[in-house]
């Protein structure tokens, strides 16, 4: 592996001042990547702004502009007071009709502010929509929600077995019947016209890949089982589909998957990258903390080293729901938020880009969506990187 004295630089981590040895410890042993460590403290004496988010995110172009860095990395957990490193809330309608404060780190990447009319709220698609800019692709951005030099440590560890483990095949699970079909295109046709080297498997309420044909749904999707699976090393690349709340994914005949499943996982060899669409699932501004998805990175020697989710309720996003959504059920197409991490997998697994790219480029094609309909703006805004953006999959 190469000096990383002799790399360009490629990463900016952005650390709060109390996480700041213990990143600078992680910078320093990454041998594949150079990352620059700055800290809030410094951003906010170096740059001017209304506040911290602002100075963030001119301190994130300056070295994406000036220094060609290619990755940022929000080195801390946010909450509702702020926390670590604050989120930037976007302003959204959702699906009950009333406003909604939505998490979007994406918002670091962008060359504008996204408040066009200067009136304080952030990312409304009407009347922000001139200052609202969407990746090209060329930068990726991570958030690593962690909180304690401990959790930073654990993390380190976590990510030296990461990068010398074996990387297999996919999973992808579904406990929603109307979304099996969707979620069988993507894996059947879409990633693996992309990624030919494995197999997607499914572990469905109904379909098990490792069930024989006249056996199928006798091996139940259990918090057990799932577990078990991942444990085995059967589970690396994971995507599930189905309902949650902030501290659960919901598997068959509802039963939980939840904290204490994830403090009894065993697969220190076998971290997983985890795509979801579960409601809240990836909700790391919460003050109930942690949601489920910023536990599995936490958990020391066991869990996920990266997971997209959304911030909120990760519903599906049509531009003609009543003309679509039939036809998601029926044939497989594809809503918004389940092309994001189809496209997503593609990137990763077929292209080899890093996490954080592989979702850039999945945002760059849905951003033309994102123009024209105000759901597909929710959709780009409320899914986000927990996990360090620099990682491959494959």
């Amino acid at each position: 592996m190469a000096d990383p004295a002799t790399l360009a630089l490629s990463a900016l981590l952005i650390s709060p001042p109390e996480l700041l040895p213990a990143w600078q410890a992680y910078a320093e042993a990454r041998q594949d990547v150079k990352i620059e460590v700055i800290s809030t403290a410094q951003i906010e004496n170096d740059f001017q702004g209304p506040d911290l988010q602002e100075k963030i995110r001119l301190c994130a172009r300056q070295a994406i502009d000036k220094k060609g860095v290619t990755s940022i990395i929000l080195g801390g957990d946010s909450s509702g007071d702020g926390g670590l490193i604050p989120d930037r809330d976007t302003f959204h309608m959702n699906m009950w009709g009333n406003d909604q404060d939505i998490p979007s780190d994406l918002y670091y990447l962008s060359p504008t502010n996204w408040d066009a009319d200067g009136d304080g709220v952030y990312g409304e698609w009407e009347d922000d929509r001139e200052a609202i800019t969407y990746p090209d692709g060329t930068v990726g951005i991570g958030r690593i929600p962690m909180r304690t030099p401990e959790d930073v440590a654990n993390y380190a560890a976590k990510v030296a077995i990461y990068q010398k483990q074996k990387k297999g095949g996919m999973v992808m699970t579904c406990a929603v019947e109307g979304a099996n079909a969707k979620v069988f295109r993507s894996g059947k046709e879409f990633i693996p016209a992309a990624w030919k080297e494995e197999k997607v498997k499914f572990f469905f309420n109904d379909y098990t890949s490792w069930n024989s044909e006249e056996n199928q749904g006798s091996y139940d999707l259990t918090p057990e089982h799932l577990a078990a699976q991942m444990n085995s090393g059967q589970i690396t690349k994971w995507h599930i589909h189905g309902h949650g709340l902030i501290d659960r994914w919901i598997l068959e005949h509802e039963a939980p998957f939840t904290m204490a499943q994830v403090a009894r996982l065993k697969n220190d060899k076998h971290f997983s990258v985890i795509t979801t669409v579960s409601c809240f699932t990836g909700q790391f501004d919460n003050a109930q903390d942690p949601c489920i998805t910023e536990a599995m990175l936490r958990q020391s020697q066991a869990g996920a080293i990266a997971i997209i989710a959304p911030a909120r309720e990760g519903k599906p996003h049509f531009h003609d729901p009543q003309k679509d959504f039939p036809l998601m059920m029926e044939e497989g197409k594809l809503d918004g938020t389940t092309e994001t991490m189809t496209l997503f997998w593609i990137n990763a697994l077929g292209e080899n880009h890093r996490t954080g790219h592989a979702l850039a480029l999945a945002k760059k094609k849905l951003g033309e969506d994102a123009k024209k309909s105000a759901t597909y703006h929710q959709g780009i805004c409320e899914i986000n990187l927990l996990g360090d953006p620099t990682l491959f999959v494959r």
